[in-house]
């Protein structure tokens, strides 16, 4: 029955997550809620957004029409409408995806007030838009957006996919219901539960929670999780070999930058890369007969049908799975013996960024909307949130919980702008040696690391007070 309920919620609400976005704002009659005892006055100023078409239709800042949290936003956006003497409206007559990167940039180059806000997000976009100028530095105007407050504004390493250097041209609204967990953040390890209670298994939830879920443990698993019953020949795990890489990546904290005695490197000279390598290799080799890797990313199938106790996935594949498996848990990918398990980190190519068009004739006016829009909407706490995917997504509040914090240790894989060290070696180390794969990518990030990756770095640094 529980499982009928949350397939009902999912589909009727978490529709929400992972879509594009919305048409004009409906009209509705809020109540007044006060936002602040000194209101600014937009005098009547006609705001418009633009944001992709790659939607249902109807759907508002990616919030699906007749759901709890599509009402609460516009409920929202009238409140800041009536108290600030303004109008914002939504549009998505731009296209999608490409037709809509280039209409945005073809309007600032030829000088067209196309839009004042831009909602970023399909193909990775926002560092390439952002590098070519056609958004307003949010970083000029420190007295307005405090790029410090990360829960409002969402945390320096996630946005980064919407830097270019060093100034950050995107903002995300953490505040916002589901908006915090909005990217496609990976490398994730999901659970079929059913497979761990049938066969006594350890949970990876509690291995995870007592400090255990380690590349050594992983490795320790592997061959107990692969279960022949005599009918069925259960797999240990499902993936492949590039998210295997990423997994490594971030399991050793192989970052875009490597810091040495107040020095900085690309990460293929981080000297942890070799090991991480290593043990990518020695996996592959070792527990050869305990996994399976596939062609493609999305394994929720071959993971609800029992093919695997585990498989890797990402965050924009759990609302699929959530529908197809009656009870799933999710731990990140394990880290390196020498690092907490709680420490880990995930990695993501691109989030929904808001950004002021560069065309616009008054960019202060538009941050200090930015600042108002991103308060936390009323019944959206974090507990709310945590609480609304225990009851419409996972099985476990560990998970809800874990699934809302991540982002805040994640890693931008510069895949917009050609890729960092994962993208370098995820094709070619199952074939070559560690020390063979590190010297054939010598020099290869040297251009995007002093040309993007470096001084977003260094600015980050600096923005961290670090």
């Amino acid at each position: 029955m529980k499982n009928g309920i949350k397939l009902l919620l999912l589909i009727t609400a978490l529709s929400v997550l992972f879509s594009a976005c919305a048409s004009s704002v409906p009209e509705i009659v809020p109540d007044y809620e006060n936002l602040g005892e000194e209101l600014t006055d937009f005098g009547g100023y006609e705001f418009l957004l633009a944001q992709e078409s790659n939607a249902e239709e109807g759907m508002l800042y990616y919030y699906t029409p007749d759901s709890l949290y599509y009402d609460m936003f516009v409920e929202h956006i009238r409140n800041i409408e009536k108290q600030h003497n303004l109008k914002l409206d939504f549009t998505m007559g731009f296209g999608n995806e490409g037709t809509f990167r280039n209409t945005i940039f073809n309007s600032f180059v030829s000088g067209i007030h196309v839009c004042d806000f831009v909602l970023m997000r399909g193909s990775n976009n926002n560092a390439g838009m952002a590098r070519a100028g056609a958004f307003v530095a949010l970083n000029n105007y420190p007295d307005i957006i405090d790029l410090k407050n990360s829960d409002k504004f969402g945390p320096l390493n996630i946005l980064e996919c919407c830097m270019a250097k060093g100034n950050v041209y995107g903002v995300v609204p953490c505040y916002w219901p589901l908006r915090a967990n909005d990217g496609n953040m990976g490398v994730f390890v999901a659970i079929n539960e059913n497979l761990i209670a049938r066969y006594g298994l350890d949970d990876p939830r509690d291995l995870y929670e007592q400090n255990e879920w380690k590349l050594s443990k992983f490795g320790e698993i592997m061959p107990v999780y692969h279960q022949n019953d005599g009918t069925n020949d259960v797999k240990a795990l499902i993936g492949n070999s590039r998210y295997l890489a990423r997994g490594f990546c971030c399991a050793y904290k192989i970052g875009n930058v490597y810091e040495n005695n107040g020095n900085y490197y690309p990460s293929d000279k981080n000297p942890d890369l070799l090991s991480a390598i290593e043990w990518g290799n020695a996996f592959i080799t070792d527990y050869s007969n305990d996994y399976t890797f596939l062609d493609g990313w999305d394994y929720s199938t071959n993971l609800a049908n029992g093919e695997s106790v585990l498989a890797f996935s990402e965050s924009s594949y759990l609302i699929n799975l959530a529908a197809i498996l009656d009870n799933f848990g999710i731990v990140p990918f394990p880290v390196a013996d020498k690092y907490d398990s709680k420490d880990a980190t995930m990695a993501f190519s691109t989030y929904p960024t808001l950004s002021i068009f560069a065309g616009v004739n008054d960019p202060e006016m538009c941050a200090k909307l930015i600042d108002i829009l991103f308060e936390q909407i009323d019944g959206a706490s974090k507990e709310e949130m945590v609480d609304f995917l225990y009851r419409t997504m996972f099985f476990d509040e560990r998970d809800a919980k874990l699934y809302t914090e991540l982002y805040k240790n994640a890693e931008y894989d510069y895949f917009g702008l050609g890729g960092n060290i994962v993208q370098k070696i995820e094709t070619i180390y199952v074939n070559k040696s560690a020390q063979q794969v590190i010297s054939s990518i010598d020099g290869v990030l040297d251009k995007i690391f002093e040309e993007d990756m470096l001084p977003n770095y260094l600015a980050v640094q600096q923005m961290n007070g670090n």
